[in-house]
C-alpha cells in the first residue's frame, strides 16, 4: 500500500502499463487510449499485491493485483491469463532480481560524511 508516487516507479520497473510507442509531444493526439495513463492506473493512494498460490501438482503461481484488480505480468502471455508459474516470473525478472547488490545498496556508513 502506498501513494501513487511510491507505487508508480515499482510498476514501471516491472513493465506494467508500457506502451509499444513512447508518448511524445508530436504523437500526443494519437495516444488518447495509451496504457500509461496515471489518472487511470491508480488514485492518490493505492495498493499493489502479489498473491502466491500453492496449486499442488500445478506448481506455485503468482498473481499481481492493483487496487484488487488482476493484472497480467508483461512478457508472460504464454501462461494462464493473470496467474503464471512463480518460477516463470522469477526467470522473467532475473536481471532485475540479480542486478541489485544488497551489501552495496544497504550498507551502513560509520561516518555520515561518507554519504
Amino acid at each position: 500500500m502506498g501513494h501513487a508516487d511510491t507505487l508508480l516507479p515499482l510498476l514501471t520497473l516491472l513493465g506494467f502499463f508500457k506502451d509499444k510507442v513512447p508518448l511524445t509531444s508530436t504523437n500526443y493526439a494519437s495516444h488518447t487510449q495509451r496504457s500509461f495513463r496515471t489518472s487511470h492506473m491508480m488514485p492518490y493512494a493505492a495498493n499493489f499485491l502479489l498473491v502466491l498460490y500453492d496449486c499442488g501438482e500445478g506448481g506455485i503461481r503468482l498473481q499481481p493485483l492493483l487496487n484488487e484488480k488482476p493484472l497480467t505480468f508483461p512478457g508472460l502471455t504464454d501462461q494462464q491469463v493473470s496467474v503464471p508459474l512463480y518460477e516463470d516470473v522469477r526467470k522473467h525478472y532475473r536481471d532485475l532480481l540479480n542486478g541489485c547488490d544488497f551489501e552495496t545498496e544497504c550498507q551502513l556508513f560509520n561516518n555520515p560524511a561518507e554519504v
